[in-house]
């Protein structure tokens, strides 16, 4: 079983020292405090601004997340990679029905598909996993299998 720490929070002193701040590493502002709709920018716009930049950063995070799309359904986002030396991409998929009461490995083959399949290829080269999708009585469970790879070395 995994363990994961209990990371404590900084304290109440040095959360307050950030208003206003850039944080270095991401590029992203701590909002200050008392902005509101009458500042200029407005607090919305602030916020807004930040939210940007954040989904710019996530959209990275998100390439070939497999997701719920209801109904027994799971979709794909695109994905950028590599497998071997040969870049490739894969542009997302929609509507994929996935059988219930079934558990199914979501991953894209050598040949740049996505595959639905009781089980992941054998050895490890050669395809992208990407989920373990459980399907129990409608409901669907999905499992971020990627850091297989993203971690690879």
């Amino acid at each position: 079983m995994p363990t994961y720490p209990n990371e404590a929070f900084p304290s109440e002193s040095t959360t307050l020292a950030l208003n206003g701040q850039t944080d270095v590493a991401t590029g992203l502002p701590y909002l200050a405090r008392g902005i509101n709709a009458n500042t200029q920018p407005s607090y919305e716009i602030q916020y807004n601004r930040r939210q940007q930049r954040e989904n710019g950063i996530l959209a990275v995070l998100r390439q070939g997340m497999v997701v719920d799309e209801g109904g027994l359904n799971i979709g794909v986002y695109p994905l950028a990679y590599t497998m071997g030396s040969t870049r490739k991409s894969f542009d997302g998929a929609t509507g994929v029905a996935v059988t219930d009461d079934a558990t199914h490995k979501v991953y894209i083959d050598g040949s740049n598909a996505l595959q639905v399949a009781s089980s992941y290829p054998g050895g490890v080269t050669g395809y992208v996993p990407l989920a373990t999708v459980v399907a129990a009585s409608g409901t669907l469970t999905i499992q971020d299998d990627r850091a297989l790879t993203i971690f690879a070395v």
